[in-house]
């Protein structure tokens, strides 16, 4: 194990997504899984559940920070292109 190997395995420890039961859970409590990727918007460590990757850009999010990333330009759909009749017409 390399130096740079062990400073990534030390620094992707734990999954940093806290889970609550609801409204009234003040605290919460740790996911507690081992973390795999780190959220490229606000850096949280996250396991294989908790992540999402973005199909165009291919960084890798948190669940909140996916979402706002989602009303980005890219992420939508471009418009259908429309073509002419006359393109769409058979030479014969």
């Amino acid at each position: 194990m390399t130096l740079d190997d062990f400073r990534w395995s030390r620094r992707m420890s734990d999954c940093e997504i806290v889970m609550v039961r609801g409204v009234e859970d003040a605290n919460g409590y740790p996911c507690g899984r081992n973390a795999t990727a780190e959220c490229c918007d606000c850096g949280a460590k996250l396991c294989d559940l908790h992540f999402e990757e973005c199909d165009l850009c291919h960084e890798t999010y948190c669940c909140m920070c996916f979402l706002f990333h989602m009303d980005q330009p890219h992420a939508k759909p471009n418009e259908a292109v429309k073509k002419d009749d006359a393109s769409k017409q058979r030479i014969a």
